[in-house]
């Protein structure tokens, strides 16, 4: 498991002592054994897996996460004045805008906040996990930046980026880092095993996580290019797919063909036309993209599983040997 950059699960800093360390240090340390993975192969080599997860709905149930108070907090702590200094850690952002790599041509902050639509308010009329996530996300990224120019650890604010990483923990989330940039995506062990998988290239990883990113709700194109290289990628192991389930092989690049996907299957100009998926709304297709990202998961376990069959044997037969 190689992909360090990829994939960061957020632990415990408190019950560590990690408060001091350099905080991507901290992001790339390996939670792998917190996560309940069971793989249950039967005698068809068809895999089933059974995953420990709560989803956002059931933290929140379990009243251990006050969505509301939440982000009451990380409200106050970005925009209201420090009693120390008595600045806000908005108000040092717009100080340094211009030291941002990500500002593109926004002169100001509030320019950068207009043109991307950023306007937070103090009290929302509805707090959804959609625009919690967008907030934390949004805060987290601009005091990363600060932190790495302007030492937050010995002003005192380090805490800051700790407070969210343990929110972000709370929920069920976890982190995906790539160019510079922190998004949060729920924590899904299928996943984060997958993107860890040596058959996953390096480029493919935070893809792989961003499939599932706030973000992607509703953007078909953007999800099907991630099919398309999911697809690619089993492809180059389409022997090895046919050894261990045909059918299921035949099943996943049928849909992969044929619902717009690696070919134009919605213009009837088209030599692969589908009448029934030209037929489809977005939302529709949207759907069958989701399961079909599911399907492709389940591929990429098989293919880990296969690599290491072998050695599961060898295995069973000393242990069936043993005198």
């Amino acid at each position: 498991m190689s992909k360090k950059y990829a994939v960061y699960l957020f632990y415990d800093a408190t019950e560590h002592g990690m408060y001091d360390v350099d905080i991507k240090s901290r992001f790339t340390f390996k939670c792998l054994a917190r996560i309940a993975m069971v793989i249950i192969t039967n005698d068809m080599g068809e895999l089933d897996e059974r995953v420990m997860r709560r989803n956002f709905a059931q933290v929140l149930k379990s009243g251990k996460i006050d969505i509301k108070n939440e982000y009451d907090k990380i409200y106050k702590l970005f925009y209201g004045k420090d009693t120390r200094d008595q600045k806000s850690i908005a108000e040092i952002v717009s100080n340094h805008f211009l030291e941002y790599d990500f500002r593109g041509t926004c002169l100001t902050f509030e320019e950068f906040n207009k043109r991307h639509g950023f306007n937070f308010e103090v009290k929302p009329q509805t707090y959804n996990e959609m625009e919690f996530v967008r907030f934390i996300e949004y805060v987290y990224n601009l005091i990363y930046f600060l932190n790495s120019r302007l030492l937050f650890h010995d002003m005192g604010k380090y805490f800051y980026l700790n407070h969210i990483e343990s929110v972000v923990e709370e929920i069920g989330y976890m982190s995906a880092y790539d160019d510079g940039f922190t998004i949060f995506i729920p924590k899904d062990n299928n996943v984060i095993a997958v993107a860890e998988s040596e058959v996953i290239p390096d480029n493919l990883s935070y893809k792989l996580l961003e499939y599932n990113h706030h973000s992607m709700k509703g953007n078909i194109e953007a999800k099907r290019e991630i099919l398309v290289k999911l697809a690619d990628v089993l492809e180059s192991h389409d022997k090895k797919l046919n050894g261990i389930n045909q059918t299921f092989k035949s099943d996943l690049f049928q849909l992969l063909n044929s619902c717009n996907i690696r070919h134009n299957n919605k213009e009837k100009s088209s030599k692969q036309y589908k009448k029934y998926i030209s037929e489809l709304s977005d939302t529709e297709l949207e759907r069958i993209y989701d399961e079909i990202y599911q399907m492709c998961l389940l591929a990429f376990m098989q293919l880990e599983h296969a690599d290491r069959k072998d050695w599961m044997d060898e295995i069973k037969r000393n242990i069936n040997n043993a005198k």
